[in-house]
């Protein structure tokens, strides 16, 4: 039968707090006594209070992930892929992860004020930035450890990692003009977003690089809480223009909408429509034919998260940390040449 604190303390005639603090492995218990309390509690089948040990080392050992109200975040599986990169990465150093969704947008910094003021967590990961965001100037203000996954406006020096939605989308665009088409749309996310700015941004300047006009008509927002709503009603909206565009740029989330209402509208992908998507997801690569994209890094993204969340944690200067990555283009069957 297991034994408490007290019992194991009274066995090896030392103090409660000694045996306590040679389990957490502090330095001021010397090395013998340490291997004597640990070879104790073994053979009593003693295991020590995580809540207990965290508490007494003024640690949660625990990383936190405030997440923005209205996005339909567990069908995202860019997102998945970069939850369990940040997941496996702080399990591998010992720590817990938290995931705070605020109900609605007044809520959103009364969650992260929970998690910040109530000691729960040692630091924070923020996704969805916006240009002038209060989480964000709310972490800042408190001088608490956070990383974001994408950017902000604010200039006072905080960590991020994020992927060059710019670079990403102009290339796109270039590819599609070197293939002979003018008429090119994009289904991008909410401006209120940084990165959707960045990838219009990238849309923009690939139309000027290659000699064509912006015209807003071919711009399209989706909406978060509904891609694949957002993808089909879109496309058809695109193509009953009387000058439809020949290609399309878009977040693959949308894809399985944007397939839908092309197949009802008897348009052949690769051979009447080409499609190119951001982010590599399952569906770009099973479908028929199989879709072009531009690959982003959401598992290693993860993983860089937590590694320059812990530096910041550690005291590191967070804008030396910064890091943007570059998309990979991967060319499949579902662009064609006019």
């Amino acid at each position: 039968m297991p034994i408490n604190l007290r019992q194991l303390a009274k066995l090896l005639e030392i103090s409660p707090t000694t045996v306590s603090r040679a389990l957490a492995g502090y330095s001021d218990v010397s090395s013998k006594t340490r291997r004597r309390v640990q070879k104790a509690a073994k053979k009593h089948n003693y295991h020590p209070n995580p809540l207990a040990q965290r508490l007494q080392k003024g640690k949660a050992e625990t990383i936190g992930i405030a997440l923005s109200p209205g996005q339909n975040y567990f069908k995202d599986t860019f997102f998945l892929d970069l939850l369990a990169g940040i997941s496996v990465s702080l399990s591998k150093i010992g720590y817990d992860l938290t995931i705070a969704v605020a109900p609605d947008s007044s809520q959103e910094i009364k969650s992260l004020q929970r998690m910040v003021q109530g000691k729960r967590v040692d630091g924070v990961i923020l996704t969805e930035t916006k240009a002038h965001d209060e989480r964000i100037s709310y972490l800042l203000d408190q001088q608490f450890p956070f990383v974001l996954y994408g950017r902000t406006e604010d200039p006072r020096p905080h960590a991020f990692v994020d992927m060059d939605g710019e670079l990403a989308f102009r290339e796109a665009c270039k590819s599609l003009i070197e293939l002979g088409h003018k008429r090119i749309a994009l289904i991008n996310g909410k401006l209120e977003y940084m990165f959707p700015v960045f990838c219009l941004e990238g849309y923009r300047n690939g139309l000027k690089s290659g000699g064509l006009t912006f015209d807003p008509v071919l711009v399209k927002e989706w909406k978060p809480e509904d891609m694949h709503l957002s993808g089909y009603e879109h496309t058809l909206a695109l193509m009953k223009l009387a000058k439809p565009p020949t290609a399309i740029l878009f977040h693959t989330g949308t894809a399985s909408g944007i397939l839908q209402a092309l197949y009802k509208i008897n348009l052949t992908v690769g051979r009447d429509v080409s499609l190119i998507g951001y982010d590599d997801l399952e569906i770009a690569k099973t479908n028929i034919p199989p879709l072009t994209v531009m690959r982003t890094a959401g598992r290693n993204a993860g993983k860089k998260l937590v590694e320059i969340l812990m530096e910041v944690i550690d005291g590191r200067s967070p804008e030396k940390l910064n890091q943007i990555w570059k998309a990979e283009m991967v060319l499949r069957q579902s662009t064609c040449q006019l």
